[in-house]
């Protein structure tokens, strides 16, 4: 499969799983820069509004985990995401679970409050604040002696928790305990792979 991948997008932890994977598995991709003020195109390509929209030959998806599954199923001679055994896929998808459920939960109440015209108060942010340490409590003790989530590579799971933690960082929502540094270095690595990280 040859066509050209097109990447339409802005700055959510979601938008970059997207890119990460791409360049983790080094398939050129053009990218467009959406207006999250003006998503029309999307709505003509896909019927809906979110991102990431990746369109590849004739073929039009959206949803950031979607999406990484197709490239993994139709590009067989680049580097795996889902792990290269069944327990090694449900360790992953668990991961990818914890990533959208658990770790971005915090940062989603606060921006779908705002978004939505709610009002964030001093509890709100207090609360989220609270998951959002508890998160990334798990994830320290899980990477402990290890440089990758699941097995000796990068898979998904990382890239679904490293983009989380990166847009979190950048949004400076939240603040990130000292023991963040230990887990750090991992954030770098993943998003090594994201050529517009910022």
């Amino acid at each position: 499969m040859s066509a050209t991948i097109s990447v339409y997008g802005f700055e959510t932890s979601n938008n970059m799983k997207v890119r990460i994977a791409l360049g983790y598995k080094g398939i050129d991709y053009a990218y467009t820069e959406v207006d999250p003020g003006d998503r029309a195109e999307l709505l003509r390509l896909t019927g809906q509004f979110l991102t990431p929209v990746m369109v590849h030959g004739e073929r039009t998806l959206f949803d950031s985990a979607a999406i990484l599954r197709y490239l993994d199923a139709n590009f067989l001679e680049t580097p795996r995401l889902f792990g290269g055994s069944v327990a090694e896929q449900w360790e992953i998808e668990d991961w990818e679970l914890f990533a959208r459920h658990t770790l971005a939960a915090p940062l989603m109440e606060l921006v779908h409050t705002q978004k939505t015209g709610g009002a964030v108060d001093d509890a709100m942010r207090q609360r989220c604040a609270a998951g959002f340490a508890q998160a990334t409590s798990t994830l320290i003790e899980a990477l402990q002696g290890r440089e990758w989530l699941v097995g000796d590579s990068m898979t998904a799971a990382d890239i679904h928790a490293g983009a989380v933690m990166h847009r979190v960082k950048l949004a400076g929502l939240f603040p990130f305990p000292p023991e963040f540094e230990t887990i750090e270095g991992w954030v770098g690595r993943v998003m090594a792979f994201d050529r517009m990280t910022r």
